[in-house]
C-alpha cells in the first residue's frame, strides 16, 4: 500500500524506513487469524489479496511472514526495515523468517500475482 510513497521517496533521495512488514498482523498470522491491516479492519479486497498471497505461500511451503518481510528487505526501495520484538523467542523467530529460503520461483509468481491486483 506505499507503492507511491516509496517510488517519491526514492525520486526525492529520502530513505524510506518500512516499519509495518507485517501491515499490523494481517501479513503476520495471515487473514484466517486476523482481519486487521493497519491496526485496522481491512477491506473485502484486501482480505482476498491476503488470501491468495497465503494459498501461494503455502503452495511453495513457506510462511506468509517470511514472505512479507523478506519482500520488504529485498526491495531496494526500503533503506531499512524496522521490527520491535516482545523477548527472545520473538527475535529468534524474526530471524527465522528472515533467513527461510523463498524461492525466485515464488518471488516470480508473487510479482505477477501483486501485478494482477493493480
Amino acid at each position: 500500500s506505499a507503492e507511491l510513497l516509496m517510488d517519491a521517496c526514492v525520486h526525492k533521495g529520502v530513505a524510506f524506513l518500512n516499519a509495518a512488514p507485517y501491515g499490523g498482523g494481517l501479513l503476520a498470522r495471515g487473514p484466517g487469524a486476523t482481519t486487521k491491516y493497519a491496526y485496522a479492519e481491512a477491506d473485502e479486497g484486501l482480505l482476498k489479496r491476503a488470501t491468495e498471497l497465503e494459498a501461494l505461500c503455502t503452495r511453495h511451503g513457506i510462511p506468509l511472514a517470511a514472505a512479507a518481510l523478506q519482500f520488504s528487505m529485498r526491495d531496494d526501495r526500503v533503506a531499512s526495515t524496522v521490527l520491535g520484538t516482545s523477548s527472545r523467542t520473538r527475535l529468534e523467530q524474526t530471524i527465522a523468517l528472515a533467513e527461510q529460503p523463498i524461492s525466485a520461483a515464488f518471488w516470480h509468481a508473487a510479482e505477477g500475482l501483486m501485478a494482477s491486483w493493480r
